[in-house]
């Protein structure tokens, strides 16, 4: 077999690209010279760089002339070729400020340097960016032990570097999520022992960190919720399949939470299940508002009223079982359909003016209206509607309470025809008994005043039975009563006050009987008998227990007032008849100033009162 002969300036085996820049006419032009030329050292390491697989970069002399192999190649880009045999400051102007002193402490002072990761600006493929390389720069020297050059051993790390930090950075971002998320977040083995738990899962079960890691997931979940939240976890283990419950877990105080549990299984390097992490959401106030919710259903569901819903469209979005009684359309009817055909022709404008006043977030007070039934025939009905909002507070349709009033309309008829019946037949009567006075007492001028007074007073009577009548004959209003027993007087000799109070039916005629006998005698003798006279009708309501009405008459600027030598039947009917009725006392003044009556009577349950005060004119 024929030897070749290796000749010193022929290319290495094995090497590639840059041996044949390097021994062929590459450097021509190089400042090196031809490598025949070259000092043993500088061929030497030149020819041990080529044969490297390693990145390797020298840099030869004062000027730094560069060589380098293959493997660097590629790690300066498009600086590649032009940096061959070229100074290196001609081609790393860049980042010469950094990479120079390195250079010049191996060149000047014969150091070794070494570095780890080591960063260096550079702008390889037409942009700036910062590298990192593993370096070992050490010197090249002469058979005189001088040194001429410097040799770089690199690798770049640049990758594993950025890889590191971006691991860094998603551990750091891990860390920040699993220490400050509103979630629980705990990881067990397959056992249930916790074995990390972060602030948010203590704050849930209301155990310490220290604590939880001595307990297992079995020890903390509810007993009545375990045997779901164990067949989920082994249904998981057997398949790998995430599951997701909600449980509640025992608090250290003893309380009950309730959870959303989201399991996932972690596996080890050979993929095999060994741990599970949960993410754990309190949901215990949501779990309230259901269960409100749930009540509120049952109760719109069996509430005998009607309750429906609308959207702003009119358009009926549900519909209860009290509404199908009353109306008659079943849900699957009603809902989806407008509200119009609930409504009778001639009232067609209340629920557009309905929605509006929704619309703007205001309840409609209850009123009374009437609707229409799905066989054509109209109901009464007390109607009230209050806005539904969304989650974001802004109104999304009305809900609607109808309830049937039917039967009290029908008792108010009737009662206002029996009323009107009654007070029909007790005028009859009174008309009766004033006959009867005309026809007994006769004519003559000796019993005429008496007549007169006598059917005043029968007036009177029908006068405040006509009051009642227009309370239902329940109740009437003491200010009600005192203006029409005053009425037959001028207005302005009159001041009214007091609170609004209710009269029982036993108290408005005696009261009315008693200002008409006070008015009548106050014309005759007292502050109505001469022009500048005024009287002062005031009552108030004393809150003792039980409560007090002090009603007072006192004249003024009238003839001064002497004391009767006698009582007359008006004085008699005032004390007796209305202390009786009011179950209080009377007492008349007769001041010389005028005449003072006050009334003191305990209000029972049968008035009806308001505690504001407000003055009547």
């Amino acid at each position: 077999m024929e030897e070749k002969t290796l000749h010193s300036n022929d290319p290495l085996p094995g090497s590639d690209e840059m041996s044949g820049r390097i021994y062929g006419q590459g450097l021509a032009e190089s400042s090196l010279g031809q490598p025949s030329t070259w000092p043993h050292c500088l061929k030497s390491a030149v020819d041990l760089m080529l044969a490297a697989k390693a990145q390797i970069v020298l840099f030869w002399g004062e000027e730094f002339i560069a060589l380098y192999n293959d493997a660097y190649a590629p790690t300066i880009g498009t600086k590649h070729p032009r940096a061959l045999g070229r100074p290196a400051r001609e081609n790393w102007g860049e980042l010469w400020s950094d990479l120079e002193p390195l250079l010049r402490r191996v060149l000047d002072f014969g150091e070794t340097v070494v570095a780890r990761d080591r960063p260096f600006y550079i702008e390889r493929h037409g942009y700036p960016e910062t590298v990192h390389f593993d370096i070992s720069y050490s010197p090249i020297r002469d058979e005189t032990g001088k040194v001429r050059g410097v040799f770089c051993i690199v690798n770049e790390t640049t990758e594993r570097v950025r890889s590191e930090a971006a691991l860094r950075d998603s551990e750091e971002r891990f860390r920040a999520i699993f220490t400050q998320t509103a979630a629980g977040i705990g990881q067990s083995d397959l056992a249930g022992r916790l074995h990390l738990v972060n602030r948010r899962f203590c704050e849930i079960v209301g155990y310490s960190e220290a604590e939880l890691l001595k307990m297992r997931v079995q020890d903390i979940t509810f007993p009545n919720d375990l045997d779901d939240y164990v067949h989920s976890f082994r249904r998981m283990l057997e398949t790998g399949q995430s599951f997701d419950i909600e449980k509640r877990y025992v608090r250290k105080d003893g309380s009950l939470v309730w959870v959303a549990n989201s399991v996932s299984s972690l596996r080890n390097e050979h993929g095999n299940i060994r741990q599970a992490v949960a993410v754990v959401v309190d949901i215990t106030e949501r779990k309230r508002a259901q269960e409100v919710e749930r009540r509120l259903a049952a109760i719109i569901a069996s509430s005998n009223d009607a309750i429906l819903g609308t959207d702003l469209n009119m358009r009926i979005t549900s519909w209860n079982s009290g509404a199908e009684k009353l109306y008659g359309y079943s849900a699957d009817e009603a809902i989806g359909r407008s509200v119009m055909i609930l409504v009778p022709d001639d009232r067609i404008e209340e629920e557009p003016a309905i929605i509006r006043q929704v619309s703007a977030g205001l309840r409609v007070d209850p009123y009374e209206t009437k609707r229409r039934r799905s066989d054509g025939k109209l109901v009464d009905v007390l109607l009230s509607v209050s806005p539904i909002f969304d989650a974001y507070g802004r109104t999304i349709g009305a809900s609607k309470i109808a309830h049937d009033i039917s039967a009290r309309k029908e008792a108010e008829r009737l009662q206002t025809v029996l009323v009107g019946e009654l007070n029909h037949r007790v005028k009859n009567v009174l008309a009766t008994v004033m006959a009867i006075a005309r026809q007994t007492l006769g004519r003559e001028t000796a019993n005429r005043a008496g007549v007169d007074a006598f059917e005043a007073r029968i007036a009177l009577m029908s006068r405040a039975h006509d009051l009642l009548m227009h309370g239902n004959w329940e109740q009437a209003e003491l200010e009600s009563v005192v203006k029409e027993a005053l009425s037959p007087y001028a207005r302005e000799r009159f001041s009214i006050s007091g609170p609004s109070i209710r009269l029982v039916p036993r108290a408005v005629v005696s009261i009315s009987l008693a200002l008409h006998e006070l008015a009548t005698n106050a014309a005759k003798y007292g502050a109505l008998s001469v022009p500048e006279g005024q009287i002062s009708v005031h009552w108030s309501i004393a809150n003792d227990d039980p409560q007090q009405l002090t009603l007072r008459w006192q004249e003024t600027g009238g003839p001064k007032v002497n004391e009767p030598a006698r009582k007359g039947f008006g004085s008699r009917l005032i004390e007796n008849l209305l202390a009786a009725e009011l179950k209080g006392d009377v007492t008349i003044t007769y001041d010389p100033a005028g005449v003072i009556c006050e009334v003191n009577a305990v209000i029972d349950d049968g008035w009806d009162r308001e505690r504001s005060f407000q003055p009547q004119q």
